[in-house]
């Protein structure tokens, strides 16, 4: 039998078990964080007291990745030992891609892990951007930053008005897995200078919706009364036409000069129809006055020497006296 002194081995085990068990315990709180991208965000871990600060050995590792951050390896993310029971880790300008479950481990005196604390990064649309589009139409362009979640309302206004014809919005993910929207907007009525156009865009991130404005100035509204684009089409067709008609009316005319021969009459210098016999007959009325005067033996007459007539010589007769 036992007496009162004596202890039981098993009710001594169990309250050693118990008091380590309390001791590794290792908290992390809150267990989810909510950043921004391009804010700060810090994680907590909570142990058990140390009696020696130095003695304590942090690590820290997210889920997907197979070895523990490296202090300074990443500038972005700062290791810290806050007191003897507790240990941060400091993510510097937060990326979408940094989201995720991070653990804590701490070893020392004694090891113990973490339960793990969610970052939940998101993303504002701001800052946004307006300008005018390349598009012909001289229609406006409203784009926003990437942004997560993906949900959104965008709308377009006019010196305050809501505008809901001619806008057309589409969005698509950047390289980031980030959603990026694109908002077209082709107002029909003409703008006047000084007109205000202002795109606005709310978001789960915002607390106020965040837009973008374009005033309209003189080069504006003077490129937008402009000839529409039909006119100079028009003109261009016209100018073809006249060139065409020219250009057929030409030929016809040579055509029917080339059946026609026009001759002048040197009498009543009047044009004349050729024909075959008048042919014929001028041929012969021109040979017969060729004949009466001959360039070449008219030529020859004056050039020729005049003909000097000789005289003879009388012969001396004796006379008888």
């Amino acid at each position: 039998m036992y007496g009162k002194n004596e202890f039981n081995p098993f009710l001594i085990l169990a309250v050693i078990c118990t008091a380590f068990a309390k001791v590794t315990q290792v908290h992390q709180m809150p267990d989810k964080v909510y950043a921004l991208v391009g804010q700060n965000a810090t994680l907590q871990c909570a142990f058990g007291l140390f009696r020696d600060k130095n003695n304590i050995r942090m690590y820290w590792w997210k889920t997907g990745e197979r070895k523990f951050f490296k202090e300074g390896e990443d500038s972005r993310k700062v290791f810290q030992v806050e007191s003897k029971a507790s240990a941060s880790l400091k993510i510097v300008n937060v990326r979408f891609g940094d989201a995720g479950i991070y653990y804590c481990r701490v070893e020392g005196e004694y090891t113990g892990n973490g339960t793990g604390a969610t970052l939940e990064v998101k993303a504002s649309p701001a800052p946004m951007t307006i300008m005018k589009s390349q598009d012909a139409d001289g229609s406006l362009l409203c784009k926003t930053s990437g942004f997560f979640p993906a949900d959104y309302s965008l709308s377009w206004y006019r010196d305050g008005q809501i505008i809901t014809n001619g806008v057309k919005t589409n969005d698509q993910l950047n390289a980031e897995h980030l959603t990026e929207a694109s908002s077209y907007l082709h107002d029909t009525e003409p703008a006047q200078e000084g007109t205000i156009y202002t795109c606005e865009v709310s978001h789960s991130t915002l607390k106020a919706p965040a837009s973008a404005t374009y005033t309209v100035n003189l080069a504006d509204v003077s490129s937008k009364t402009t000839l529409p684009w039909w006119i100079p089409l028009c003109a261009v067709l016209s100018l073809l036409l006249l060139i065409i008609v020219a250009i057929v009316s030409y030929k016809l005319c040579k055509a029917r000069k080339g059946k026609v021969q026009m001759k002048t009459c040197v009498r009543c210098m009047q044009p004349i129809m050729a024909n075959p016999k008048n042919l014929k007959e001028e041929t012969v009325k021109g040979n017969t006055q060729m004949t009466q005067w001959n360039p070449i033996t008219t030529a020859d007459v004056t050039d020729a020497k005049p003909k000097v007539k000789k005289h003879r010589k009388r012969k001396n007769i004796p006379m008888n006296i």
